[in-house]
């Protein structure tokens, strides 16, 4: 089995952040995580990843349209074609165990049921009056409160969402479209917080949008030249958003929206795109041109760096298992790869 690994190479940095961004202070030898890419089916531009709860990891092979199921335990892959230009993008695995993954070249999400053939397909109703483009579905997040499925729509300026357990209607739409604003909104990353409400990046307008299904639709102004763009909820309820532009990871208070940054340890070199919360508590955050993946302690202030084993790879996804394993997928190597924490031998 090829397999490519880099163990305990990592960088530790700590840095406090008192309301500005502050220079990292100290480094340390990091614990000996395992980095490592695995044997799996060569992969088109991957951009989606999800971790199902058998343990399966889904990819979405963007310009390939297809999915890829990798199979941890046995190091089996199993591959599912979907129709031509579906360019599958976000990937989001749901409680009963089914793939839902945003189509972007075919202005729809559509759910795999959990017998691994059946497809269930949502178009999004704004496609019947696009005039020069088909929508593009790009960011998925589920709502365990409110039983939805949400998504962005990054060519639109729309959020929309589904009901989880939605079934087609022939002829009419079951998607509820949200609109944010205009084309130059560009909704990019989603999570919904333990309360059901919604936040999403505005990368166009550098805004971070919540919500509320109680209180409706808010913003938090970002700095000039920010462009948000992964964005994830921690169990604690924070909100953790990188700043694509500025090189910086961002925490914003769920309750009184105040703002706290730090900058990413590869400084302006780092692109931070996307973005996981652990268990834990961890953040989990790709540097797309530093060709690392960063972990931040939020309790510590502290980060930890893990080069990648090829270069040049576009990390543009990420997902955490349930064994606390981070996988990533690199859209320019077209490798599948994971980073096993020191409690959890490698396989």
């Amino acid at each position: 089995m090829r397999r490519r690994e880099v163990t305990g190479l990592g960088l530790v940095l700590s840095a406090l952040a008192l309301g500005t961004p502050t220079a990292p202070l100290t480094a340390e030898r990091p614990p000996h995580d395992v980095v490592r890419e695995v044997e799996a089916p060569v992969l088109t531009f991957p951009t989606g990843l999800a971790v199902a709860a058998d343990g399966g990891v889904w990819i979405a092979s963007t310009y390939a349209d297809r999915l890829v199921r990798f199979d941890p335990a046995t190091g089996a892959a199993r591959t599912i074609r979907l129709p031509q230009r579906t360019h599958p993008v976000g990937l989001l695995a749901d409680a009963r165990g089914a793939i839902w993954y945003a189509g972007s070249g075919l202005g729809l999400v559509a759910r795999l049921e959990p017998d691994g053939t059946t497809v269930r397909e949502f178009a999004i109703p704004s496609i019947a009056t696009a005039k020069f483009a088909i929508p593009s579905p790009w960011s998925l997040a589920t709502d365990p409160v409110g039983g939805q499925v949400w998504f962005t729509v990054h060519s639109d300026g729309i959020v929309a969402r589904v009901p989880a357990d939605a079934q087609p209607i022939r002829r009419s739409f079951v998607v509820t479209e949200l609109k944010l604003g205009g084309p130059e909104v560009r909704p990019d990353g989603i999570a919904v917080d333990g309360r059901g409400v919604v936040w999403v990046a505005e990368l166009g307008v550098d805004r971070l949008a919540r919500i509320d299904p109680r209180s409706g639709v808010s913003r938090v102004e970002l700095p000039p030249g920010s462009r948000p763009r992964g964005v994830g909820a921690a169990p604690d309820g924070a909100i953790w958003v990188t700043l694509f532009a500025r090189h910086e990871l961002l925490r914003v208070d769920p309750v009184s929206l105040a703002t706290r940054s730090w900058p990413m340890p590869a400084g302006r070199v780092s692109h931070p795109d996307a973005i996981v919360v652990d268990r834990a508590g961890a953040v989990w955050v790709s540097e797309l041109s530093a060709n690392r993946i960063a972990r931040f302690e939020p309790g510590r202030e502290r980060f930890t760096e893990f080069p990648l084993p090829t270069s040049r790879s576009g990390v543009r996804a990420l997902a955490v298992d349930a064994q606390g394993r981070v996988w990533f997928v690199g859209s320019y190597s077209g490798r599948l790869g994971v980073i096993e924490p020191a409690s959890v031998p490698p396989r």
